[in-house]
C-alpha cells in the first residue's frame, strides 16, 4: 500500500480529455463539498485540443492549495493516463472522477468518509447515479449504447446495501464518479493489467473489492453524462464483450478469487452468449462462428463443475464449523 500523508484524508483522481462542456461544473461539484477533513484534487488532462486545458489552468490558479494539474504533453489514452495519475494520489482514501460526470450532493464524500472510518470491513462505499442525456448524436456507435432508456444506474444494475464479489463479477456496473476506496497498490495493478482500456473502471472495481465487500447507499449523490464523446461508446459491443471475458479470465489465475469462480465462468459464458447473439458474429462463416460456440461450450462445462465444487465446500464448511442447527 502507498504511504498516505496524515494530514490528507481524501484524493480526488479526475481524468479528462476534451471535456470542455462538462470540466467546470466537474471541478466546482468537487470544491463545494462540505468536510470536516482535507482533501485534494489532482487533475490530469490528457492533450485536450478543444479548450479544456485553458478551463483548468484558470480553476487550478485560483486554487493552487486545493488542485495539482497534471497535462499530457500527446495523447496517451485513458489506461497510460490512469497509471500516470495514480502516481500522483496517496491519502488514505481515493476516488475517481471522470472530468464529464459531477457530484450533485455537498456531504457526499463526509458522508462516505465517515462510513469507511468506522467500518474497516469495507474496503470502500458508493451509491446511484443519475444518468443525463448530455446532447443528441445522430452517430450510430453511441445511438446503439446510450443510456437513454433509464434515469438511474439502478435501474439497469442490481445493488444491495452490502455490495458483495459476486455481484461486481456479474456485470453489475458501478459509476466510477460514486466509489470512494481505501488507497491501495493501484499504480501496481495498472501496469499489470494486459486487457484493453474499455472496461477499466470495472477492472479497476474487481481489484478493490476483491477479499472485502463495499457498502451502497441507495442514493442519486453524482450524475452521469450520456454522451457520443463518451469512451465507452466509440467501440462496438462486441469488443467490449471479448474484453471483458479477457478480464475474468484474469481473475482466474488470482487465488483471490477461488471461490467466486463458479461465478467467474458464469459471467463469462454470459459474455459468450451475447457474442453469439450478436449481428457482427451471426455475421460471420459458420467455420469462425463455430469458434465462439466452441468457447461457450467449454466454459459451460467449467462453470458447471466450479458449482457443483462449491457447493460440496460449502457443505463441508458449514459442518466443520458447527454452523449446522
Amino acid at each position: 500500500m502507498n504511504n498516505f500523508k496524515l494530514n490528507n484524508i481524501l484524493d480526488i483522481a479526475i481524468l479528462t480529455h476534451n471535456h470542455k462542456d462538462f470540466i467546470q461544473q466537474c471541478i466546482e461539484s468537487v470544491l463545494c463539498q462540505k468536510t470536516n477533513f482535507s482533501f485534494r484534487i489532482v487533475v490530469l488532462d490528457d492533450f485536450s485540443n478543444d479548450g479544456t486545458k485553458e478551463i483548468l489552468n484558470d480553476i487550478a490558479k485560483v486554487y493552487p492549495d486545493k488542485i495539482i494539474l497534471i497535462v499530457n504533453d500527446t495523447n496517451v489514452g485513458a489506461l497510460k493516463s490512469a497509471t500516470k495519475l495514480a502516481g500522483y494520489v496517496d491519502a488514505k482514501y481515493l476516488c475517481f472522477l471522470d472530468g464529464d460526470d459531477y457530484w450533485c450532493n455537498v456531504n457526499k464524500i463526509q458522508t462516505q468518509i465517515d462510513f469507511l472510518e468506522n467500518n474497516s470491513d469495507y474496503s470502500g462505499c458508493f451509491h446511484d447515479a443519475k444518468i443525463v442525456q448530455a446532447n443528441q448524436s445522430e452517430d450510430i456507435h453511441f445511438l446503439k449504447r446510450t443510456q437513454d432508456q433509464w434515469k438511474t444506474y439502478s435501474q439497469f444494475n442490481r445493488y444491495s446495501p452490502e455490495f458483495m464479489p459476486w455481484a461486481l463479477i456479474e456485470r453489475n456496473i458501478i459509476p466510477t464518479a460514486s466509489l470512494i476506496f481505501r488507497n491501495t497498490d493501484i499504480v501496481g495493478f495498472l501496469k499489470k493489467y494486459s486487457a484493453s482500456e474499455f472496461s477499466l473502471s470495472w477492472a479497476l472495481h474487481l481489484e478493490i473489492i476483491k477479499d472485502s465487500k463495499f457498502k451502497y447507499f441507495n442514493e442519486t449523490w453524482s450524475i452521469y453524462n450520456d454522451h457520443p464523446q463518451g469512451i465507452s461508446k466509440k467501440y462496438d459491443i462486441v469488443d467490449f464483450k471479448f474484453n471483458n471475458i479477457k478480464i475474468l479470465e484474469s481473475l482466474l489465475s488470482d487465488k483471490a478469487w477461488d471461490y467466486y469462480k463458479p461465478e467467474i465462468y458464469k459471467s463469462i459464458c454470459n459474455e459468450y452468449r451475447l457474442i453469439l447473439k450478436s449481428k457482427k458474429e451471426l455475421s460471420k462463416p459458420l467455420k469462425e462462428y463455430k469458434k465462439s460456440l466452441k468457447q461457450y461450450e467449454k466454459y459451460l462445462a467449467h462453470a458447471n463443475k466450479a458449482d457443483i465444487k462449491q457447493l460440496k465446500d460449502d457443505y463441508y464448511y458449514v459442518r466443520d464449523n458447527g454452523m449446522v442447527e
